[in-house]
């Protein structure tokens, strides 16, 4: 385990396998001295709604739970996710690889956590770890790094093992910053999961393109609709020249096709620096009267072919793993998610 502790900031960073990750997650995170200040995390081993299904009985279990964590801020009641590890399998108990299914809401007292996005919006929300080429279940290598923010998570994971069907992994858990005054009503749940896997088959969605861009699922929209499907995406794709202070930072914005941006991650920008070394891996920066730490990224390759999956309803998902811009970057340079830190004005 490697844990940085700065300014109150936390980066932790380790490696597991797919089915060791929920496990590993619980135990870095509440390994005395960096038990983490905003999470708490907790790990069961036996949810039953992680358990995976056979797609041509959905209610007919095939195996055993492969376990599930919550995720739980110590300061705000609103902010609770459920990660359960799942398989789908399809006819003659062919499986076709590992997927995360998610929550938003707290199971009622006494239950195991519920995985309430997938099961109101459908399996195309869940979050799989690799390609599924020639039907074989990868139990695949990753080096994690994740950030807990305040009001929010980000996971950040590279393959090891594996790479030509590994997806490169991210995935953002937490608030979302409101661009305009909110309704009392809705205020605090303006919550929401985005990963790396975009849903391509929404009939809202279908003329969109949206292939090629970052999705995930919001608690409640801004118009007060339940389990809204949200775009997301930076614009900082070309390298910052870093002279006179000068830098293109991005936040990552929030947005809905019938609604327009309405908001943007928590504590997070994204930035591409032309000489990284001025800005290693770990430092701090001081930019617009605020701090950040700085988190280099390295941008795994796509995997080359057979960019699907298949959910437990047996129905193949197409998609274009996306998190940036693109892997692409404009005048080379060093692509940086930048954290901010606490400093002494901020609450």
């Amino acid at each position: 385990m490697t844990a940085t502790v700065v300014q109150g900031f936390r980066r932790y960073e380790f490696t597991s396998t797919v089915t060791n990750f929920l496990s590993t997650l619980a135990k870095e995170m509440n390994t005395y001295p960096y038990e983490d200040v905003n999470w708490k995390v907790t790990y069961y081993p036996k949810d039953p709604y992680s358990q995976p299904k056979a797609y041509n009985s959905q209610n007919q279990p095939y195996s055993n739970p492969l376990g599930a964590v919550t995720l739980e801020n110590i300061n705000d009641a609103s902010l609770f996710f459920t990660l359960s590890l799942n398989l789908s399998v399809s006819y003659g108990w062919t499986t076709f690889g590992y997927q995360l299914r998610c929550g938003l809401n707290r199971p009622t007292v006494g239950e195991e956590p519920y995985p309430d996005v997938s099961l109101a919006i459908g399996e195309e929300s869940n979050i799989p770890f690799h390609t599924s080429s020639n039907n074989v279940t990868l139990n695949i290598t990753y080096k994690w790094t994740v950030f807990p923010l305040k009001e929010a998570i980000f996971i950040f994971g590279e393959a090891i093992t594996n790479i030509g069907n590994a997806y490169p992994f991210r995935l953002y858990m937490g608030n979302v910053t409101s661009y305009e005054k909110e309704d009392p009503a809705i205020k605090n749940d303006f919550v929401g999961i985005f990963s790396h896997a975009p849903i391509g088959n929404d009939t809202n969605w279908a003329n969109n393109n949206l292939y090629s861009v970052g999705r995930g699922v919001v608690r409640t929209s801004r118009n007060n609709k339940k389990y809204e499907l949200y775009n997301f995406c930076t614009s900082a794709q070309a390298t910052s020249p870093g002279s006179g202070n000068r830098y293109f930072v991005s936040p990552w914005y929030v947005f809905q096709p019938k609604e327009g941006v309405r908001g943007e991650f928590q504590q997070m920008r994204s930035a591409v620096f032309k000489d990284a070394n001025q800005h290693p891996d770990g430092s701090m920066i001081d930019l617009d009267g605020k701090r950040y730490h700085v988190f280099h990224v390295t941008d795994q390759q796509q995997p080359t072919s057979y960019k699907y999956w298949v959910d437990i309803s047996g129905q193949t998902r197409y998609i274009q793993p996306y998190f940036f811009d693109s892997n692409t970057l404009l005048g080379d340079g060093q692509r940086a998610i930048l954290f901010e830190l606490p400093t002494e004005g901020s609450k």
